[in-house]
Parts: C-alpha cells; sequence; structure tokens
C-alpha cells in the first residue's frame, strides 16, 4: 500500500507548483473577490482566501458518474486526475492550511488497531488507492463508495440458497467488470437480515469467495461505509458501472472442505451457529464458537481478543468451519486466516445430504388402515415398502419378482452403500437383498398415531406380514372421534428413515 501513496505524492509534487501558479493568476485576474463570479470562492463570500481554497478542493473531487459514457465512472476519473487527493494528502494540506473537509457527524464505529498481518486482509479507508475497485456486496444500500460497483451478495446463491458453481460465479463477476487481476477492496454487511447482529459478513464471504477463485489482491474495508463516510471521503447515492469482462479463476480448493475431509477426521471442526443451533445437532467432535464471539460492536476484534476466543485450536491442525451457509461461517473463518491458521469452509447442510438415508418410499398402494373409517375399536395399519424413485433412476436395483433392494446412499464418493442381510455397511456393488425373511431381523417399522391437535396418541410396533408389506395393530377402543394421523419410521442397522403424515384414520 506504502507504494501507491508514494506515486500519489509525486504527483502532486509535480503537479503542485503549476496549480499554485494557476491559482494566483486567477486571483489576479479575477480581482476582487465576488461570490458570484468567482468560482474558487463561490463556496464562502465573507472569506475569499478560505473559500477560495474549500471551492479548490471540491474540484479534486471525482468527476459525476456518466460523464463519459454508462462505463466511464469515477474511479476512471480518480486514474486520470493527477490531482485528485488520498488522505495522506489531505491530512497534509488541513495541517499546512488549517481547512477541515466536512465530516460524518454522527458517533461512527472506530476499527481496532491492526498489526501488519491484519493488513494483508482488512483495509484502513485511508489506504484505499485510486486503482484499487471498490466492491460493495450489501444485500441493500443507499450509499455508495464514490466510484464503487454493486454486486449484492445475494446473487452468490441459486434459488435453493446453495453456493453456485464456479462457473456461474465467473460469469457473474466478469458480468460486473471484475477481472482477477484487479486490486478489490470488499465492503458490505447483511442489512436486513433480523437474526444477524451486524457484521460484516457480506464483505468476508465475498473475499472467501474471491481467494477460493484464486484472487490475489483482495482487503475487506475495515469499518466499512461507515468509517469510510467517518474520513470525510466521497460518497455517491448511485453505484458505478464498469464495461464486461472476463474473470479466469484459478481454483485454491484447499480453502473449501468437502465431506471426505471433514468425516475422515483430520481436522479440528468448529461450528460458527448460534449455542441454540449446536445444542439440536452438530457434526461429531465439533466445538461451538458463535460467529458472533469474534465481533466487537460489528466489527472485528483485535489480535489479542481474537486469540483469546480461538486460543483452543492448534494451528498445526487444519481447522474446518461451518454454519447453515457459507454467510455466516466466513467470518469466524476470516479470523481464522487473519490470525494464521489453515481454515476452510464448510455447510452444515452438506454434512446432513451426505449422511447414510435408507432408499426406500413408501408404497400408496400398500399403505393403509383397515377399516377407515373406523368406530372405536381395534385398526389395523398398513405400511408398504419401494426403492425410491431416485435411487432406481440413478443405478436400477436388480430385481426379480415380488422382491425389491433396500440401499442407503450417503458414501463421500456418492456410490451406493448395499445393507447387507447381516447389517453391515459395504461399498460393494452387490444390488442388495430383499426385505424378506432374510432382513427381518435388521429392518424394523413403527407407526406413531397423532391427534388432530399433533399429540401422540399411541406408537404401534409394525411386523412382517409378506416381502415389502408391514402391518399393525391400534386399539383405538379409548380414542375420541376425530382424524388422526399416522408417521412411519423405518430402520435398518441403525439407519432411519421418517415418512410423516403418511396416512389419516378417521374414527367416527
Amino acid at each position: 500500500m506504502s507504494s501507491r501513496i508514494t506515486i500519489c505524492e509525486e504527483v502532486v509534487a509535480r503537479a503542485l507548483p503549476v496549480l499554485l501558479a494557476l491559482f494566483v493568476i486567477a486571483m489576479v485576474w479575477a480581482g476582487p473577490a465576488s461570490a458570484e463570479g468567482c468560482v474558487m470562492c463561490g463556496s464562502d463570500p465573507t472569506n475569499s482566501w478560505r473559500g477560495g481554497v474549500e471551492a479548490y478542493m471540491n474540484t479534486l473531487t471525482p468527476m459525476p458518474e456518466q460523464t463519459g459514457g454508462p462505463s466511464y465512472t469515477a474511479k476512471m476519473a480518480r486514474e486520470k486526475d493527477p490531482g485528485f487527493l488520498n488522505m495522506s494528502d489531505i491530512k497534509e494540506k488541513q495541517q499546512t492550511t488549517g481547512v477541515t473537509k466536512e465530516t460524518d457527524t454522527s458517533s461512527p464505529k472506530t476499527a481496532p488497531d491492526r498489526s501488519e498481518a491484519a493488513g494483508r486482509m482488512l483495509i484502513a479507508p485511508s489506504e484505499v488507492g485510486r486503482s484499487d475497485l471498490v466492491v460493495d456486496v450489501d444485500d441493500m444500500t443507499s450509499t455508495y463508495v464514490d466510484g464503487s460497483i454493486f454486486l449484492p451478495y445475494t446473487q452468490f446463491f441459486d434459488e435453493n440458497n446453495r453456493l453456485r458453481s464456479v462457473d456461474e460465479l465467473a460469469a457473474l463477476l466478469g458480468n460486473a467488470g471484475i477481472a482477477r487481476t484487479d486490486s478489490v477492496v470488499l465492503l458490505g454487511t447483511d442489512t436486513d437480515c433480523p437474526t444477524c447482529q451486524d457484521g460484516q459478513y457480506a464483505a468476508t464471504l465475498a473475499y472467501w469467495m474471491l481467494k477460493y477463485l484464486g484472487h490475489d489482491q483482495v482487503w475487506v474495508l475495515d469499518g466499512g461505509i461507515e468509517a469510510w463516510k467517518a474520513a470525510g471521503l466521497p460518497v455517491k447515492s448511485a453505484a458505478a458501472t464498469r464495461p464486461a469482462t472476463t474473470y479466469t479463476p484459478v481454483l485454491r480448493p484447499e480453502l473449501l472442505a468437502t465431506y471426505d475431509f471433514v468425516a475422515n477426521g483430520g481436522a479440528q471442526i468448529v461450528d460458527a451457529r448460534a449455542f441454540e443451533d449446536f445444542g439440536q445437532g452438530s457434526i461429531p467432535g465439533a466445538v461451538n464458537i458463535a460467529y458472533t464471539e469474534v465481533l466487537e460492536n460489528g466489527l472485528l476484534k483485535d489480535e489479542a481478543a481474537l486469540a483469546e476466543v480461538l486460543g483452543g485450536l492448534r494451528k498445526d491442525v487444519p481447522v474446518v468451519v461451518y454454519a447453515n451457509t457459507e454467510f455466516k461461517a466466513s467470518m469466524v473463518w476470516f479470523a481464522l486466516q487473519m490470525l494464521g491458521y489453515d481454515a476452510r469452509i464448510y455447510t452444515w447442510p452438506d454434512w446432513l445430504m451426505n449422511q447414510p438415508t435408507l432408499n426406500i418410499d413408501l408404497d400408496p398402494s400398500q399403505t393403509r388402515a383397515e377399516p377407515n373409517p373406523s368406530a372405536p375399536g381395534p385398526v389395523q395399519i398398513y405400511a408398504g415398502f419401494v426403492p425410491a424413485a431416485a435411487a432406481t433412476q440413478e443405478k436400477p436395483a436388480a430385481t426379480t419378482q415380488n422382491n425389491t433392494t433396500l440401499t442407503v446412499q450417503g458414501c463421500a464418493t456418492c456410490d451406493p452403500i448395499t445393507l447387507l442381510a447381516g447389517g453391515s455397511l459395504t461399498k460393494n456393488k452387490n444390488p442388495g437383498t430383499r426385505l424378506g425373511a432374510g432382513v427381518s431381523s435388521t429392518f424394523s417399522c413403527q407407526a406413531a398415531v397423532f391427534d388432530s391437535a399433533g399429540e401422540m396418541a399411541a406408537t404401534v410396533p409394525m411386523t412382517q406380514s409378506a416381502d415389502d408389506l408391514y402391518v399393525g395393530t391400534w386399539d383405538a377402543s379409548a380414542a375420541p372421534a376425530g382424524d388422526y394421523t399416522v408417521s412411519f419410521m423405518a430402520s435398518v442397522a441403525g439407519v432411519s428413515k421418517k415418512f410423516a403424515d403418511a396416512l389419516k384414520i378417521t374414527i367416527t
């Protein structure tokens, strides 16, 4: 960053004598100060000298957007205008002339002191250079850093809330005018999330994503737009635009954890969700470090405080951070990276999707209750099973007449794991065994009956009646009249699948 400041100082040093000469000529030519006729002093008719300096300082700010066409941005104006001053030059002017720029009078959040290591990931407003491309990834905002472009982080995800493919992300960035060789500064929070505490999640998510795509020069603006305004730097009510370009990713796969990597047990696992979510289920062996623990006043804590929060983790063992999406996990990941950990991101839904499940469905032609409707008394409940349609399409099961197979999907390579009669799990391509007498000791089925208020009225154990048909008796002698729903739970060798609200029974 210091090289950029040096270049700017050299440009200003060369331009300053010419500018001063023009200033003197203008003052002599204009004669007495006039508020209406002199651009240099129009801002303060009672003080021509101070007013002239303020007006002149204003001319050094970027030109308005769209000056030279739809792709002509304030950033381009800064690059072409050697008189545009960065913050270090402005501070020097203030010391020598006593002129100060108008600043935000609110109470901004003050970023803590950062180390040199933090400077490789975080950047102060005063360090943003003319050649940096500022990208606002907020989901919704009305104030933009002068010259910045707008790319909301919500576009990184598809309609199922999953991160888009590499090709889609590259196309998204390229269409926004971002190339992998650009020096990018990111800012953005999630202002509309009702459960999020204020924090720069959107910026850290975009930072992780760009790093994963192989972007080298990328920083997060420390303090975001509030810090920028507090520094007296110019803002706009509309974002700038850039012509589309080509973004060519060079993946860094070590920043994204796979199910295989997590399940192999060689990494430390951090659950970045709230403690309530962690308590309802987590990856085995995970420790809970909620995303809020790395924040203070909506900003990333200083390194000493982060070291206390993350101190229980070893730096010689990789760390996997997960949450419901990459969004909140990115804040803890960012803190880990800043402290020198080998960290990568994962998601809780991916873990759940890879857990073994029974590739079977209920057979509606066999699933029924008799009699139904029924007077109070015994009711026979039947549950029939067939191979899951998806499993049949992906890898057709070897079947014979009246025989079906039961498989479990969920290995890291997505090959089918077959449940054998003894209940063991294997990656053998054996198509499995039928749900017959040979498997009755490992396959079990149970029905749960619920009343109209959702309260459980009875549990009914099911026994095998035919190859794939199970039956149980519900004693409804004392059941009040009304409608009841039945859910089934099927299990094989510790792997279960629930079929909720699968059947309706009316007691008259």
